[in-house]
């Protein structure tokens, strides 16, 4: 018997200053939520599925979907419980996860029929399983494993991308290789990998679905597998595209990486500094004081490279 059609409604809840129409930070509608548009992907081609980001439109209540995912953060929490504890009044099944729901379980439970902790892509299959077949368990925790190798491609004809300053954006790996003590990292990731990537010719392929020629990696740490990013770069040459990502300063001073990245098209690189003082953090070598001026020759190496290939 085929699985009966669910209606799905996955929901990204906003904070409040995000849709005040006295102070709305432009930051809030620059990327779609790939994370549910990753999950939606796990949907059986006959169900209804609709992904509404409270960031760039308003949500409507008026509805009683079969299954309603809400992402939660610690900065739009309240507004999510909000929104669970509606949903379970209107007699909809109400699963929570994301960073907050990880960090607070027994806080989130108490609004939701099922909690999900860590990244969901290895424990949302069985519970789409399980609730299909009438009999979800109240917690989904991900553990070892998180194969990306079998995540199928992201629902983007889900993502309203008009809305977006920045539709074009990807995630090719999760997580993090460093263990930054400041960090979520190491706590959302607990009980498995804490950093892991897909393969390559699958972000290849989900590259090439994108339009237009510029994208934005939202990765943690785009540079941080050295092998698997030296081989995405070459894959990325010759298809003519502009990026940007994120990497730490140790990573761009670690052999020709950066240079391969740069033939394959990336423009900017986002690195963040715990101190911008002379008396750093000496212990973790990502953030010792030699690497922000050694970075500075290499910046100015990558921006004549850029220009001989006449780009800028």
């Amino acid at each position: 018997m085929p699985p009966r059609r669910l209606r799905v409604k996955l929901i990204l809840p906003a904070l409040t200053e995000a849709t005040s129409p006295y102070w709305r930070p432009i930051k809030y509608s620059l990327f779609p939520p790939l994370g549910l548009a990753t999950l939606a992907a796990y949907l059986s081609p006959d169900d209804e599925a609709v992904i509404v980001d409270e960031h760039v439109e308003p949500l409507q209540l008026d509805d009683r979907p079969d299954l309603v995912l809400i992402q939660v953060y610690i900065t739009n929490a309240c507004r999510a419980y909000r929104l669970a504890d509606h949903y379970r009044a209107q007699g909809s099944f109400v699963a929570l996860g994301g960073l907050h729901v990880t960090s607070l379980p027994h806080e989130a439970q108490a609004h939701a029929n099922t909690i999900v902790l860590g990244p969901a892509e290895q424990t949302f299959p069985a519970f789409l399983q399980d609730f299909r077949a009438g009999r979800p368990a109240t917690m989904y925790r991900s553990t070892a494993g998180r194969p990306l190798a079998h995540v199928p491609p992201i629902r983007r004809d889900l993502i309203k991308c008009a809305r977006y300053l920045v539709p074009n954006s990807i995630v090719v790996t999760r997580g993090c290789p460093q263990h930054c003590d400041f960090c979520y990292k190491d706590a959302f990731f607990t009980g498995g990998k804490s950093f892991y990537t897909q393969r390559v010719d699958a972000a290849l392929c989900e590259i090439a679905r994108l339009p237009g020629r510029h994208l934005y990696f939202l990765d943690d740490h785009l540079l941080g597998d050295r092998r698997f990013a030296a081989a995405l770069f070459d894959g990325m040459r010759g298809m003519d595209r502009l990026f940007q990502g994120a990497a730490t300063v140790d990573s761009v001073l670690r052999g020709d990486l950066i240079e391969r990245a740069a033939e394959a098209g990336l423009r900017s690189l986002f690195v963040g500094f715990e101190t911008l003082t002379p008396q750093g953090p000496e212990s973790r070598p990502q953030l010792r004081r030699r690497s922000r001026p050694a970075a500075r020759p290499r910046h100015h190496d990558q921006r004549q490279l850029r220009l001989r290939h006449g780009r800028r």
